[in-house]
């Protein structure tokens, strides 16, 4: 306790020791500078309306098309997932009826050519969909 006073009586001693215009480390100095130099009073031009306009309207097509985008890729993926799991269903069908090698290497053959079947029809689905669309700038 008796260090924690010490240690607050020094500081305020040296804070009423340095005067109140000097700084440990002068700004005046590099703000001064920079001020004299600054003589210029034009404004910058803010932004037309208009083009804020035309901006707020590209936004909501970009935004518009990109729902749009969205949608149909979800629905591409979904398609996906559910040739998938019906393929799987049919081939645990398949493997639980099936009582030879062959019967089982057959089930695992159909699967594979459901899986790559799906795959290419996802494929084609995201190459008809393109790329997502760009973004508007300013």
């Amino acid at each position: 306790m008796k260090l924690r006073k010490s240690f607050t009586a020094a500081v305020l001693t040296l804070t009423a020791l340095v005067p109140a215009g000097t700084a440990l480390a002068s700004t005046s100095e590099t703000s001064a500078g920079s001020q004299a130099g600054d003589t210029s009073t034009t404004v910058p031009e803010r932004t037309k309306p208009a083009n804020s306009a035309e901006f707020r309207a590209a936004m909501q097509a970009w935004q518009s098309a990109t729902r749009t985008w969205l949608n149909a890729r979800v629905a591409a993926a979904t398609e996906y997932r559910e040739a998938i799991a019906t393929a799987s269903s049919s081939m645990k069908t398949a493997l639980e009826a099936a009582t030879t090698k062959d019967a089982r290497k057959a089930a695992f053959e159909s699967f594979k050519t459901a899986r790559q079947a799906a795959k290419t029809a996802f494929d084609a689905a995201l190459a008809e969909l393109g790329d997502r669309p760009a973004k508007p700038t300013k």
